[in-house]
């Protein structure tokens, strides 16, 4: 109540200052400037006003023309944020207004060990900071009620950059929610002169529940198909804990190895992990996005070891998935494109880890200890990884992994310098067969990285990995195990390698555009045929609003570790001949002038592979709102190898609390229909509350009656009727500011404050309120008994006695009551003679307006 009492009376006087000063003429207003060259007030200007209100309007004239009191401000210590806090400012011994810390306070601003030593020596309990760092000055901006203040360094601790005080931290609200995309797909086609017909539907839900710092994970999808049923597919469950003294993260239930230096695996049991989300930004050391081209309106599933972990629908032409909800650190991802009519390519994304050098002093770690799942014959086993940052350039790797039968150890490490960033580690692994005793090998890694800046040239990634003739990978000898007592030969993509070798490159070409490179080989020592997939690219966006895009791709694999999916009688249109090299080209611009809000767009598309001849594929996509809420896609292709010339139509409406998508596609020998739906739902002890696909970390927004309130980060998202909206992504361990948009909220409601500022924990729902008043805006005049107005500055108190207004010029109040009659005290004073009563009555006609002016007598009497 002091900060928003205070709030008021100060905004107030730097509107009077400025009104009366502005007031004057320039010849005028030289008669009213100091020696300092600052305004002053004139007495004269106040003739008929109490000492008390004469003091208090000089005092605007001066520099600090803020009074005393206490504040809730945002506190920067050498331009860096330390957290918000409740200041009391007081006026020093030079008659400035400073801010008073308490032992709390201090402790978070930094400043050296001797310093706090000396002040907690005189038991301090309101601290000047001049009385003890005399080079130290404060600056506070009310407007932005930010208080800035600058210590010497040698005053200082060291305080990284991006640093936020563990204090801030917001374990959130205790709630429930769950994440829905659905999808269904239906098309109708000719096969051997007869139709058949297809139809899909999917389901995945990812959601938990948090109750304090615990949250309880759990993902899973629901598969249908006519020929199959119904499935249901758990893919993990869990509870995680963040653990803040080792900057860490519990795990427990269904989870993943980390498959940085040991092969990724699914187990069920134990994960603590080093999580560097909680250091700042300036002290911090992945699923990749997925790309492709559609034909059709066609239905993409993405598998990771055997498992289907994303399903959806894209438009004809190119398609864009970065959205993966990670599940694994190793594995390549493999990517089936499912057509309307029915056929289906596959592509391959490399997947793995890549080097990371730590600075001196920092650390990783990762304990993994369970049970393995979904591989075979399951086992027990344990991984131990630890990383530290040696010096500036050097980084040294370990590990250990144990399991019946098998031991595997790590040692390496990386090594930055001006010619790139080098990683080495070697792996030994002891592996106990069923049909061989005991088998031992090494495996090494090689990485490397470097930007070269005279051509600007990035090599993103290029590593090199050997393995001897007896290394095993612990799921290769559990996947042997499970094959030797069925009777089957076990097969991976891992098994027997022998060597794989990858690189990511880009190269830019400034005004020209940009080339890119990226490519993958492995080889294996059981005669298979080498897997290959290399891609050469070029693109460029001009100023008018033309893009150019131009690859080529050449694939070809000898293992198909693909699992059979519910089209399994469709799976073996799969390519038989697993070698192909296609080239793309595409074109986009706008039809406008460029720049210009809501421009239709054109896209062209043309494709030719060794397997499929040429393809060509023209789409016009915009938007039909203002607010691009609302978008369309209607597209025209043909495929010159199929004689097949197909129209496809794509709308998409993004809800207020989902988004929602229709498509469409007809040809000679077949149509097709889909939609999918994505949102998200939060149960919490206000209720049930809608909204968009939520992120590993969000926020619960309460403003109740402020109904229509748009959030100004929260994807286009509302307060709903019951005064509740849902932000579905905020970073955690990390400032994030919430505001709210009034506009299009009753008149009868206004939001205190439209901003604020949390810190989530990673993981965590945070509920931020926001403050109304909710009643009907009244301005009044209110004059004395004596034909005066009521002075200046003059406090407006409710019948609750909360002060809710401040009298302006001309006896001016602007005050929010809830109620259609009532008394209003105004008091300027504490005598008995300085308060008055407004009495207010309001009716039907007043009712009808948006700000209610009445003029009233304010009549001497008793405070209520």
């Amino acid at each position: 109540m002091f900060a928003e009492y205070f709030g008021r009376r100060s905004l107030l006087s730097i509107f009077l200052v400025g009104y009366l000063i502005g007031g004057y003429n320039s010849a005028d207003a030289n008669d009213h400037v100091n020696n300092d060259g600052e305004y002053i007030f004139d007495q004269a200007l106040f003739r008929g006003q109490s000492d008390h209100q004469i003091k208090l309007l000089e005092r605007l004239s001066e520099k600090e023309d803020i009074l005393p009191g206490f504040y809730k401000v945002d506190v920067f210590v050498n331009k860096q944020i330390i957290e918000r806090m409740d200041l009391k400012f007081v006026e020093d011994q030079q008659k400035n207004i400073s801010p008073c810390f308490d032992l709390v306070a201090i402790e978070k601003l930094g400043i050296s060990e001797q310093i706090l030593i000396n002040i907690k020596k005189q038991q301090d309990q309101c601290v000047l900071l001049s009385n003890y760092i005399q080079s130290s000055s404060i600056d506070f901006n009310f407007e932005k009620l930010r208080l800035d203040i600058s210590i010497p360094q040698n005053d200082m601790h060291n305080i990284p950059r991006g640093y936020v005080n563990s204090s801030q931290w917001d374990a959130g609200e205790s709630i429930g929610f769950i994440n829905y995309l659905g999808n269904y797909y239906h098309t109708s086609y000719q096969l051997h002169d007869h139709s058949q017909t297809q139809s899909a539907a999917y389901v995945s839900l990812n959601g938990g529940v948090n109750i304090g710092k615990w949250q309880y994970r759990q993902q899973s999808n629901i598969n249908y198909s006519p020929e199959i049923g119904t499935k249901w597919t758990n893919i993990r469950s869990y509870i995680s804990r963040p653990i803040e003294p080792i900057q860490g993260v519990l795990t427990l239930g269904q989870t993943y190895s980390s498959g940085k230096f040991f092969s990724g695996l699914s187990f069920n049991g134990l994960s603590l992990s080093s999580d560097e989300r909680m250091l700042p930004d300036s002290l911090r050391g992945y699923a990749p996005t997925i790309q492709g081209i559609a034909k059709t309106n066609a239905n993409v599933s993405i598998l990771q070891n055997g498992k289907e972990i994303y399903q959806t629908t894209v438009a004809p032409g190119a398609f864009k998935i970065s959205d993966l909800y990670p599940t694994n650190f190793n594995g390549d991802l493999i990517v089936k494109v499912r057509e309307a009519d029915g056929t289906i390519s596959q592509f391959s994304v490399p997947f793995s880890a890549v080097p990371e050098s730590l600075r001196l002093g920092a650390s990783r770690y990762n304990l993994d200890v369970g049970k393995t799942r979904d591989i075979g014959e399951d086992t027990f086993f344990s991984n131990l990884t630890y990383q530290r940052g040696i010096s500036n350039s050097v980084t040294l790797n370990s590990g250990l992994r144990l399991a019946d039968g098998y031991q595997a150890g790590l040692l390496g490490g990386t090594y930055a310098s001006h010619i790139g960033a080098f990683g080495a580690n070697l792996t030994y692994s002891r592996a106990n067969l069923p049909d061989e005793n005991i088998i031992t090998g090494w495996m090494t890694n090689l990485t490397y990285s470097k930007t070269f800046q005279p051509t600007n040239t990035t090599v993103s990634l290029a590593g090199y990995r050997y393995s001897t003739e007896g290394y095993r990978d612990l799921g290769d000898v559990i996947g042997l195990r499970n094959s030797y007592k069925h009777g089957y030969r076990w097969e991976s993509s891992t098994y027997q390698q022998r060597s794989r070798f990858e690189i990511t490159l880009n190269q830019s070409l400034g005004d020209y555009g940009i080339l890119f490179l990226s490519g993958s080989a492995q080889n294996y020592r059981d005669g298979r045929d080498n897997d290959v997939q290399a891609q050469i690219g070029y693109g460029k966006a001009f100023q008018n609003g033309l893009t150019l895009n131009l690859a080529v791709m050449r694939q070809r694999y000898a293992y198909d570790n693909i699992i059979n999916n519910r089209f399994d009688e469709i799976d073996s249109k799969l390519l038989d001949n697993r070698q192909d090299t296609s080239v793309n080209l595409s074109l986009s611009f706008p039809l406008g002038r460029y720049k210009k809000a809501n421009l239709p767009n054109l896209d062209l598309a043309y494709s030719h592979a060794e397997n499929a001849k040429e393809f060509y594929q023209s789409t016009l996509s915009g938007s039909l709102t203002q607010d691009q809420s609302l978008n369309y896609a209607v597209g025209l292709s043909h495929d010159r190898n199929m004689q097949v010339t197909t129209w496809n139509t794509n709308l998409n409406k993004r809800l207020d609390n989902s988004n929602l998508g229709l498509n469409a596609s007809m040809s000679d020998n077949y149509w097709q229909v889909s939609t999918n739906l994505q949102g998200a739902l939060a149960v919490h002890s206000g209720g049930i509350t809608f909204g968009p696909y939520l992120g590993e970390t969000f926020a619960l927004v309460e403003a109740k009656g402020a109904e229509g309130a748009r959030l100004f980060n929260g994807q286009g998202t509302r307060i709903n009727h019951q005064g509740y909206a849902l932000i579905p992504a905020i970073t955690p361990y990390r400032y994030n500011n919430i505001s709210l948009e009034p506009k299009g909220i009753s008149d009868r409601v206004e939001i205190e404050t439209n901003d604020q500022r949390i810190v989530p924990y990673a993981g965590a729902a945070v509920k931020v309120k926001f403050k109304t008043r909710m009643g009907y805006p009244l301005l009044i005049q209110a004059k004395l008994d004596a034909d005066e107005f009521v002075p200046l500055g003059a406090d407006v108190i409710d019948s609750q006695n909360n002060v809710i207004g401040m009298v302006g010029q001309s006896g001016q109040m602007y005050v929010r009551t809830p109620a259609k009659q009532g008394v209003l005290t105004v008091k300027w004073g504490e005598e008995s003679d300085q308060k008055c009563d407004v009495h207010y009555q309001l009716n039907d006609e007043l009712l009808k307006q948006t700000i209610i002016r009445l003029e009233e007598t304010c009549k001497s009497g008793e405070l209520k």
